[in-house]
C-alpha cells in the first residue's frame, strides 16, 4: 500500500532540490509547470512551460509533443508545481516513456521561491 501511494504521490520519481533545477536549467534544462494557467499568472519561474497536470494525464508525452519539450533520449525534464505533489503525479505519469528522467522539483513553486531563486508575475 505504501509503495502505490509513493507512486500516486510522485514518491517513485527522480527529484531535486530547487537550487539543482535552477542549476540545471541555467545549463540549459527544460521545465514544465504543472499548475493551472491561473497559478502561474501569479507567480512562476522565468522559462517554464505551463502545461497542466490534467492535460498530461490525459495526454501524456503528446502534451509534451504538442509544446515543443518532449525531451531527446539523453536529456531529462524537470517538473514543477505549487509543492511537489503534482508535479510527481504528472512525473509518475510520464514514467512509462520517460522514466527517471521527468525529475520533479522538491517542495515546488513555494520552495523555488522561498530560495530566493528568479520568479516572474504576471504572465
Amino acid at each position: 500500500m505504501l509503495g502505490f501511494l509513493k507512486k500516486l504521490m510522485g514518491g517513485a520519481s527522480k527529484s531535486v532540490s530547487p537550487d539543482s533545477a535552477n542549476q540545471q536549467m541555467q545549463k540549459g534544462l527544460r521545465m514544465v509547470d504543472v499548475r493551472e494557467a491561473s497559478e502561474v499568472a501569479q507567480l512562476g519561474v522565468p522559462g517554464a512551460v505551463n502545461i497542466p497536470l490534467g492535460e498530461i494525464q490525459r495526454l501524456g508525452v503528446k502534451a509534451l509533443e504538442q509544446h515543443d519539450v518532449l525531451p531527446s533520449e539523453d536529456e531529462s525534464l524537470l517538473v514543477l508545481c505549487r509543492s511537489g505533489a503534482r508535479s510527481g503525479a504528472a512525473c509518475s505519469a510520464l514514467s512509462g516513456v520517460l522514466g527517471e528522467r521527468a525529475i520533479n522539483v522538491q517542495g515546488g513553486i513555494m520552495a523555488w521561491s522561498a530560495s530566493g531563486l528568479p520568479t516572474v508575475r504576471g504572465r
